[in-house]
C-alpha cells in the first residue's frame, strides 16, 4: 500500500460515511419495509437517492430495483430531477453496473418495463440523449442481457433481446464480454439450461467458441454429470414418483422451446407449425394432478425441477453433439501388437512400489500429462450415459478416436470404472476392434484397470466388498483382452498382476482389518445368542411335570422348541464360518469369492439366529402370560420382539447389497451344470 493510499483510507476511516438518514433508509430497506424507504428519500432535501448508499457505491435507485416493485421504482426514479434523471440512471455502482444490470437479477419483467418507459421519455424530450442503457457495459463488459444470461432470467432475457432487436438489430456483441467468455458457457456453467438452448436459437456459432480454459460448451457440459439423469440417485420409490411425473410440467415457454428442437426437421420441413406441436401423452388432469401435489409437498416439487433439469441437458446435448468436431483429431493408428514386453525377475510390491513412484516423479517433472479436450472422452470419464449415446449416435466413428496419449473410449471407461459405458460399447460391437490398445506409457486396459489412480469408492457394505468389486471388473476386463497381454510390461516392466498387486496393496491391508473386526465382533454376538437359546432349552416354559412339559400337546409350545433349535444350529453355524474367517490367511485374491461368501454366509446365519431368538420369546410370553392372539397387547409384543431384528437388518446386513449380485453368481454356476437345451428352454421361459 502506497503512502497517499494509507494517507487516503486512514481519512476516510475518521469521517462518517453516511448520514443519519441514509442508515435509516437502509435499515428499512434490509427489513423490506420499502414504503418507509420511499417515504425517507420523499422527504430527503440533500438529494440522498444520487448519493452513495452502501459499501458498493449502489445508489437508493439501485437498492430499490430489490423490492420487485415497479411501482416503487418508478416513483423513485421521478423524484430525480429531470436534468439528472439520465446520469442517475446510467451511474454504475463499484462493478459498473447500472440500474438496468441490477433489473437484469429480477424476477418481474415489468421493473425493466418500467425503465424501457421512462427512457423513451427522456429520449423524446431530448434529443442530447442518444444511446441506451442495454448497450452500457460494467467493469467486466457485461451488458444486462449477459447478466441476465449468466443468472438463468429467461423471461427478463427475452424482453431486453426484442428490445435490441427494436432499436439496433445488433444483438451479437451482447453475448460476450471483455474476456471473450460467452454467455452460453456462463448459463450452462449456472445450469439455466433453458437460457443456454435459447441462446443456441439465436446463435448457433455459441456452440464452437472457447472459454478461458479452452474448452466449448459440450466440453463443460460433459464435466457436469450432475445435471443427468444417469447420476442422480433414487431409491425405488422415488424413482417410480419421478417416472410418473409429467414431462411436460414447463407452464413457460421453455418446455414449448424443447418440443421445438425435438420436431426441429418437421418445422423446416414445412411439415408442421409451431402452433401445431404433437400434444403431450399425459392428459391435463394427471399435469393438474401433480401440480397441486407438488404445491402441498416440496418434496415433489423438487422432483419435478429436478426432472426438468434432465430433459433440457438431454436437449441441450442433442444440439451440441452436432456442433463438436473434436473427435476428427485423432492420434495414429492403433497399437495393436502381438510381440509383448516380457516381465522380469520377480521382486517384493514395496521395492516394485518404490522403483514406480520413482520413475513416475521423473517422468511428471519431464513432461505433463496433457489434458483430455474430446467431449466424448470427457463424458465418458464422468460417466455421463446421455452424452456417449447422443454423441455415437450422431458420429459413430467416433468410437474409434485415439488421444495424444493413445487412448480410446474404452481405455477411458474401463480405467474410470464406468461399467454403463463399457456396456454401450459392447453393444455397439466395436469392443474386439478397441480392446487391443496399448498407450503411450506402455499400458493395457488391464494395466489400467488395476491403477487406483482414478478410482472412486463404490458404495457398498464396506473395505472388504470394495476390494471384491475390484477384483471382479479385473477378472471381467481380463477375459475380454488377448490372453497375451496377460504377461505384456508397460514402461515401467510391471505387468497387471504387478500393478493390481502395488496398487491395491493399501486397500488389501484395510480389507483385512475390517474383515477380521467384522468377523471378532459378529462371533462374539453369535456366542452370545447361541449361549441364551441353550439356557432357554432347559428352562421351559410352564415348567415341568414329573419330566413331562406342561405345554407339550399346544401348538405354541412346538413353535417355540423348533425356533430354540433352529436359532441354537443357525447361531453355532454362524460361529463357524466367523472363525474360519478369523483363521484365512486372507491374501488378495481370496477376497474375489471365497471371503465376501463367508462373510455374506455368517451374516445370514446371524441373523436368522437373532430373529429365531426373537420368535421363541415371543412364544414365551404367550405361553406364560396367555395372551389373545387377536389382543392388542399381543400386536405390541411382536412388534418389541421384531424391533431388533429389524434394526441390525437395516444397519448392519450387507446381505441386501449383495442378494442381486449373489442371485446372478448362482444362476451361473447352474447354468454351467445344467445341459445346454435345458438352459436355453428356461432363458426362453423368462
Amino acid at each position: 500500500m502506497s503512502e497517499m493510499e494509507r494517507r487516503e483510507r486512514e481519512r476516510v476511516e475518521e469521517v462518517p460515511l453516511f448520514c443519519d438518514e441514509i442508515k435509516r433508509a437502509q435499515k428499512a430497506a434490509m427489513a423490506n419495509r420499502w414504503e418507509e424507504f420511499k417515504k425517507i428519500m420523499k422527504e430527503d432535501k440533500e438529494n440522498l437517492l444520487l448519493k452513495r448508499f452502501d459499501l458498493f457505491k449502489n445508489s437508493a435507485i439501485h437498492i430499490a430495483t430489490r423490492s420487485n416493485k415497479p411501482q416503487l421504482l418508478r416513483e423513485l426514479i421521478e423524484m430525480v430531477p429531470k436534468e439528472e434523471r439520465w446520469e442517475a440512471m446510467c451511474k454504475g455502482n463499484i462493478e459498473g453496473n447500472t440500474i438496468l444490470h441490477e433489473v437484469a437479477f429480477c424476477k418481474k419483467v415489468k421493473m425493466a418495463n418500467v425503465v424501457f418507459e421512462i427512457e423513451d421519455e427522456l429520449q423524446e424530450e431530448s434529443l442530447e440523449i442518444k444511446g441506451s442503457l442495454l448497450e452500457i457495459t460494467n467493469i467486466r463488459g457485461e451488458t444486462p442481457l449477459f447478466i441476465a444470461a449468466m443468472h438463468g432470467s429467461l423471461k427478463m432475457l427475452k424482453l431486453m433481446a426484442n428490445r435490441v432487436a427494436q432499436k439496433s438489430g445488433d444483438i451479437g456483441k451482447h453475448w460476450h464480454r471483455n474476456d471473450k467468455y460467452s454467455a452460453l458457457h456462463a448459463s450452462v456453467m449456472g445450469q439455466h439450461l433453458d437460457v443456454a438452448i435459447w441462446l443456441l436459437r439465436m446463435n448457433k456459432e455459441l456452440a464452437m467458441e472457447k472459454d478461458e480454459k479452452e474448452l466449448t460448451c459440450l466440453q463443460l457440459l460433459s464435466k457436469m454429470p450432475q445435471v443427468f439423469r444417469s447420476h442422480t440417485h433414487m431409491g425405488l420409490v422415488k424413482s417410480i414418483i419421478y417416472h410418473l411425473l409429467p414431462d411436460d410440467g414447463y407452464e413457460n415457454e421453455d418446455y414449448k422451446n424443447l418440443q421445438l428442437f425435438k420436431h426441429k426437421r418437421d418445422l423446416e420441413n414445412g411439415k408442421m407449425d409451431e402452433k401445431n406441436l404433437p400434444k403431450s401423452v399425459i392428459s391435463k388432469i394427471n399435469y393438474r394432478f401433480w401440480k397441486r401435489f407438488a404445491k402441498e409437498f416440496e418434496g415433489i416439487d423438487n422432483m419435478w425441477e429436478e426432472k426438468k433439469k434432465h430433459k433440457l441437458a438431454e436437449c441441450l446435448t442433442k444440439i451440441l453433439v452436432h456442433h463438436d468436431l473434436s473427435w476428427q483429431v485423432s492420434a495414429n493408428e492403433y497399437e495393436r501388437t502381438t510381440v509383448i514386453t516380457m516381465p522380469r525377475d520377480p521382486i517384493s510390491v514395496a521395492k516394485r512400489r518404490r522403483i514406480s513412484a520413482q520413475k513416475r516423479e521423473e517422468r511428471r517433472k519431464n513432461k505433463e500429462e496433457p489434458p483430455e479436450r474430446t467431449s466424448l472422452l470427457i463424458a465418458t470419464k464422468t460417466g455421463i450415459v446421455e452424452i456417449v449415446e447422443h454423441f455415437l449416435h450422431v458420429n459413430p466413428q467416433a468410437i474409434y478416436h485415439v488421444t495424444q496419449n493413445k487412448q480410446n473410449i474404452l481405455t477411458m471407461a474401463v480405467k474410470y470404472r464406468q461399467k454403463k459405458i463399457v456396456r454401450i460399447i459392447q453393444k455397439k460391437g466395436v469392443l474386439d476392434s478397441l480392446v487391443g490398445q496399448i498407450s503411450d506409457k506402455g499400458r493395457t486396459i488391464l494395466h489400467e484397470v488395476a491403477r487406483m489412480d482414478y478410482y472412486k469408492g463404490e458404495h457398498l457394505a464396506g473395505v472388504a466388498f470394495q476390494l471384491q468389486d475390484e477384483l471382479r471388473w479385473y477378472d471381467k476386463v481380463r477375459k475380454i483382452i488377448p490372453k497375451h497381454y496377460n504377461m505384456h510390461c508397460d514402461i515401467d516392466g510391471h505387468t497387471p498382476e504387478d500393478m493390481l498387486e502395488m496398487e491395491h496393496d493399501g486397500m488389501l491391508k484395510e480389507a483385512q482389518k475390517w474383515l477380521k473386526e467384522t468377523a471378532q465382533s459378529c462371533s462374539t454376538v453369535a456366542i452370545l445368542v447361541a449361549t441364551v437359546v441353550f439356557a432357554a432349552a432347559y428352562t421351559i416354559p410352564g415348567g415341568t411335570e414329573n419330566g413331562t412339559p406342561v405345554f407339550l400337546h399346544s401348538n405354541v409350545f412346538l413353535f417355540f422348541t423348533i425356533m430354540d433349535v433352529v436359532a441354537l444350529a443357525t447361531s453355532l453355524a454362524s460361529v463357524v464360518v466367523f472363525l474360519s474367517i478369523l483363521t484365512s490367511p486372507c491374501e488378495l485374491w481370496d477376497f474375489h469369492k471365497s471371503l465376501p461368501r463367508k462373510l455374506n454366509l455368517g451374516f445370514a446365519l446371524l441373523f436368522l439366529s437373532l430373529m429365531t431368538t426373537m420368535l421363541a420369546f415371543s412364544a414365551t410370553m404367550l405361553l406364560t402370560i396367555r395372551l389373545e392372539w387377536k389382543n392388542w397387547t399381543s400386536t405390541l409384543i411382536y412388534s418389541a420382539a421384531f424391533f431388533p431384528v429389524t434394526i441390525f437388518a437395516m444397519i448392519q446386513f450387507p446381505v441386501y447389497v449383495m442378494t442381486r449380485s449373489i442371485v446372478k453368481h448362482l444362476w451361473k454356476q447352474i447354468k454351467k451344470v445344467l445341459p445346454m437345451r435345458l438352459t436355453k428352454c428356461f432363458i426362453h421361459l423368462d
